[in-house]
């Protein structure tokens, strides 16, 4: 009976119940549109006034990285002053005492 009554109740409301799930979706989808992804190491690391952002800063100041065209396309790819390396382990925990030695080799 409850059923009957709630579909009863949707087929004479139709509009509603067509338009409201569209304007949900667009309103919760809305916030993508600040989205963004975050390339920069030193950003998600370093507090904003740190010392290190300052010097690092400085630094690239001083000494320009060279970007022309003239110099190798993995130099041009290279974010930054990082690297970034996942590592896994097929057997075991990345933690142990072995997996940890050989990738600080």
């Amino acid at each position: 009976t409850s059923f009957h009554k709630l579909g009863h109740f949707v087929a004479n409301h139709p509009v509603f119940f067509a338009s409201a799930p569209v304007l949900i979706s667009i309103l919760l989808g809305a916030s993508f549109s600040r989205y963004r992804i975050e390339e920069n190491v030193e950003y998600l690391l370093a507090p904003k006034h740190s010392l290190a952002k300052i010097e690092g800063n400085l630094v690239d100041s001083l000494f320009p990285v060279n970007r022309s065209k003239h110099t190798l396309y993995s130099d041009l790819q290279t974010p930054g002053r990082y690297g970034r390396v996942i590592v896994t382990s097929r057997r075991g925990s990345v933690l142990d005492p072995h997996h940890a030695n050989s990738v600080l080799k």
